[in-house]
């Protein structure tokens, strides 16, 4: 993948988030990326659902690259499948299951960047 002034943009090292999905980091400050962006491709496994949580500041942008399932976001819950594309606000309760029998592959943009201190866990009942 091209880079700002052609350079590769290489994903990074693979890690759980705190809602319990999969991700490479693409670009992100710590990574040299600007500093009001992070954008990030998130795995979710068949039969996977992320864990209820919401950003203290940042807003997110799904775009779904592969696969099915289901985002919820707030009370609103809705289908999507390659193409889709959900806006997450700041605050926002948000969490994602994977429906099919290949995984849900996100593009996860975050503004703010994506920290783990600023994920919050939510119980849903």
């Amino acid at each position: 993948m091209l880079g700002v002034g052609g350079g590769l943009v290489e994903p990074g090292e693979a890690y759980t988030t705190r809602d319990g999905s999969r991700i490479e980091e693409l670009v992100h400050p710590d990574r040299g990326g600007p500093p009001n962006l992070s954008v990030a491709r998130a795995v979710i496994e068949p039969g996977q659902v992320t864990h209820c949580h919401y950003h203290a500041e940042s807003s997110e942008v799904y775009y779904v690259l592969s696969g099915k399932g289901m985002v919820t976001v707030g009370e609103k819950c809705e289908v999507v499948e390659t193409g889709a594309c959900v806006l997450i606000p700041a605050r926002a309760e948000h969490a994602a299951r994977c429906e099919g029998d290949e995984p849900l592959v996100i593009l996860c943009l975050s503004a703010p960047p994506y920290t783990h201190e600023q994920t919050v866990l939510v119980e849903r009942t």
